[in-house]
């Protein structure tokens, strides 16, 4: 047996006695070695990114330049009805795990059922499933990057046919158990589809997502009080210059979150559209006595709880975003859909594509009369600048408007190149001299 699992590896390296296949720019790893006695299918492939960008802004500086944005080796292994997929960047100079996950798949019954269990996605929402290898953009919108999760470690199943789509499952807040305090939270997330229009033509999907999220990790403060925090941002819809420093919140004290979308999706030979809207409530709890008495005597110290309550205030927050996005291909093969990720595949083999998108996404969940301080970056009751009471509910994340524009051409079914102009509308309190951000910016993306 170690002969059978030493063989492929040494011959995918090699790239001898390999056969080479691809459908998209988002294809499992390509570099094929198969074992017909073990019914075994190994593959191994790598992706690569590296982007230029140019960015002018109104006041603070963001650093333009360039950057390798994404290198990864991908690998997947088949056996029977089990599949096995692990991939594994190095884009910042340093090891990173992405996704690693075991599927099995179970044919009849109306149509598919896949049973998967590891490190991928959060199945709730469209944006976030497509990888960055189908993206028709440099980027994801902002409204994704701020409001939709990421990979979780979790169990999932999943059904789909012709017509519908439906992807639910369990997921743990921290991957590797290694939170500061505190337990492992949990969250449940899913994405459900109809397709009432499903054929070599067009496709027309309408779908609803959902999360919920309960946040057990944190620090512990005084009275052995754990500090929960949930912390949202977004980039300037670019990767060459990552920082979420112009739209960002951290909610103190955040338990339970509420994640609720719905999306569309159409597309034919030539042309696309999709879009997602999201919303995220976040509810807030913590141990007031035992906060109030561990400040007793001290300077912090308040007469009563209910002094110690008004002066810190506590309150949910909600935000919410949406983008919508569409392309259009003058050459090359036709676009093509995923029944069985209900998504939008890459570019498939020479081709040029036009696309646009707007997206926006609201970070500012202000109080009615509050009014905001910037020499101490904080908000105020009723407009008036005192020391009590010391915190207020209100959340200047920032709102943020953006459109862009973007041709996208590949070589073949490897090699694309990108180019987008990005323009940024920003509404946030803290940056008052910053209100519009040009992004110029290019990709050069390998795969296979």
């Amino acid at each position: 047996m170690k002969k059978y699992i030493l063989m492929p590896v040494l011959a995918a390296l090699s790239l001898a006695g390999t056969a080479v296949q691809a459908q998209d720019f988002d294809n499992k790893p390509v570099v094929n070695v198969s074992n017909d006695k073990e019914n075994l299918n190994f593959t191994i492939g790598a992706r690569f990114m590296m982007d230029g960008a140019y960015y002018h802004s109104d006041f603070t500086p963001v650093k333009s330049g360039a950057a390798i944005t994404d290198a990864r080796i991908r690998t997947s292994l088949s056996y029977e009805d089990w599949y096995f997929y692990a991939d594994f960047d190095f884009s910042k100079g340093k090891f990173s795990q992405k996704n690693i996950f075991l599927q099995y798949t179970l044919q009849g019954m109306k149509g598919n059922h896949l049973f998967k269990a590891g490190y991928y996605n959060n199945p709730a929402t469209m944006a976030n499933n497509t990888s960055r290898g189908s993206l028709h953009f440099i980027s994801r919108s902002a409204a994704s990057n701020a409001l939709s999760t990421g990979r979780e470690l979790g169990l999932s199943y999943i059904f789909y046919n012709d017509h519908f789509f439906a992807n639910q499952g369990v997921f743990a807040e921290n991957k590797y158990n290694n939170q500061i305090d505190g337990y492992q939270g949990v969250s449940f997330g899913g994405r459900w589809i109809w397709r009432p229009v499903n054929n070599d033509d067009a496709t027309f999907h309408v779908g609803a997502t959902f999360r919920y999220a309960n946040i057990a990790t944190g620090e512990a403060q005084g009275g052995n009080v754990l500090k929960t925090s949930l912390d949202l941002g977004t980039s300037l819809e670019t990767y060459t210059d990552p920082t979420t420093e112009f739209v960002s919140a951290t909610l103190p004290w955040a338990k339970n979150v509420y994640d609720v979308g719905a999306e569309f999706l159409y597309k034919n030979d030539n042309f696309f559209a999709r879009g997602e809207y999201m919303y995220k409530y976040v509810t807030k709890e913590r141990d007031d006595e035992a906060l109030f008495e561990a400040n007793l005597g001290s300077i912090d110290s308040w007469t009563t709880l209910e002094s110690w309550q008004a002066g810190n205030p506590l309150g949910a927050n909600s935000f919410h975003g949406a983008y919508v996005e569409a392309g259009y291909k003058i050459f090359g093969n036709s676009y093509q859909y995923s029944n069985s990720d209900a998504l939008l595949k890459g570019l498939d083999g020479r081709s040029l594509e036009v696309v646009a998108r707007y997206s926006y996404v609201g970070l500012n969940d202000i109080r009615s009369g509050e009014k905001y301080v910037l020499g101490r970056d904080q908000y105020y009751p009723e407009g008036l600048l005192k020391d009590y009471p010391a915190t207020s509910k209100s959340i200047g994340g920032g709102n943020m408007h953006s459109a862009t524009l973007g041709v996208n051409y590949a070589f073949n079914k490897f090699a694309q190149v990108m180019l987008s102009y990005t323009y940024n509308r920003l509404d946030r309190d803290k940056y008052p001299s910053d209100k519009n951000f040009h992004v110029l910016q290019a990709r050069l993306m390998f795969q296979f």
